[in-house]
């Protein structure tokens, strides 16, 4: 299995980074975690549009599927198609523009429990984010959170996961709005014995440097600039390992 951080962004793209998109590929196959505001463009650089096999889509906020829109515009273009409808397993709010282009999309609403999609055993569980928000699991390598508060689901869902890919971009407070702060992250990481954590969902105007610091302190595990888990493109997102690597 290979990880690709296309992009990490919360919110809105930053200078640096296109908003949440992350490219899972095994055996050929190319799956999609989100497919954020700016994702389309850098994920050019790591597969033909043609290719992906699906998308799962965490939640209807825009940060991550607005893209799923110039996406399916690439995959319509005469010199590309035809090609069959994208599988996008998604929340049951999710937008018109993808549940009524039936020749481009072939949507399928998420809950919880376990589906198969190409080589890939997902696991879904119902996160305290907005309504139909989930987090994913890939097999036993990965656990994708999406955004979400700390919650019980997730606890179960990440536990024993190989890599961690946890938002960090909360904040303590009344404004916290259902998301994992950096320490959460860390903690959630040290709790499901991950071997590796990978902070998602950084918002432009933060921190990163310092988020990094506080998952990795809450975490009790080493910074690392990168990992032979993921591919991290140009600019990496942060990551750091776990008590279990040494």
């Amino acid at each position: 299995m290979r990880l690709t951080v296309v992009g990490s962004s919360g919110s809105v793209p930053g200078p640096d980074s296109a908003c949440s998109c992350y490219l899972v590929e095994q055996d050929g196959f190319r799956l999609l975690l989100d497919l954020g505001t700016g994702a389309v463009g850098p994920l050019q650089r790591y597969v033909a549009p043609a290719d992906v096999g699906a998308v799962v889509v965490t939640h209807a906020h825009g940060d991550h599927w607005a893209d799923l829109v110039e996406l399916g515009y690439l995959r319509t273009l005469p010199d590309v198609g035809p090609l069959p409808p994208l599988p996008v397993h998604g929340p049951a709010n999710l937008r018109t523009v993808v549940r009524e282009n039936p020749t481009v999309y072939a949507p399928t609403d998420l809950a919880p429990g376990e589906r198969r999609v190409g080589p890939f055993d997902l696991r879904f569980a119902a996160t305290e984010h907005i309504e139909h928000s989930h987090a994913v699991r890939v097999d036993d390598a990965l656990c994708y959170t999406g955004d979400t508060a700390p919650c019980a689901a997730l606890d179960e869902l990440a536990a024993g996961c190989e890599v961690l890919l946890a938002e960090a971009s909360g904040v303590l407070g009344p404004l916290r709005g259902g998301h994992l702060t950096a320490a959460d992250a860390g903690r959630l990481a040290a709790r499901s014995g991950a071997r590796l954590l990978v902070l998602t969902h950084l918002r432009p105007w933060q921190d990163h440097a310092e988020l990094l610091a506080e998952a990795a302190h809450h975490a009790g595990c080493p910074r690392r600039a990168r990992s032979p888990w993921i591919n991290p493109g140009d600019r990496p997102s942060p990551a750091i390992g776990s008590p279990r690597d040494g």
